[in-house]
């Protein structure tokens, strides 16, 4: 079965930080086994909302939540590795990084 790289994004997420709500996104890189990208993609988002809901993280009402994969791609099997962790950050913060 072929390896499949994922990049998954998921924004609005609300936390307490300092006793004060906050909203952050994330970004995570998967990596999952399925016949065709499409598959990939379904086995990708039900990794992460797996794990977000593991971590009593994934809120009741998804929509006002969204998860989505940004990429999805074939990967070597070199590249094949364990999952990243859960990059967590500001709205925008991950955009200012990318034009630097």
């Amino acid at each position: 079965m072929p390896a499949y790289k994922a990049t998954v994004v998921g924004e609005n997420f609300e936390f307490e930080i300092d006793g004060e709500p906050q909203q952050l996104d994330f970004y995570r890189t998967v990596y999952v086994d399925a016949d065709d990208e499409r598959a990939a993609q379904d086995a990708a988002l039900a990794l992460i909302r797996e794990e977000l809901a593991r971590q009593s993280l994934l809120p009741e009402d998804e929509a006002t939540s969204p998860v989505s994969v940004e990429f999805i791609g074939r990967a070597d099997v070199l590249e094949y590795s364990a999952d990243e962790d859960f990059i967590w950050h500001f709205p925008d913060e991950a955009d200012e990084d990318q034009e630097d």
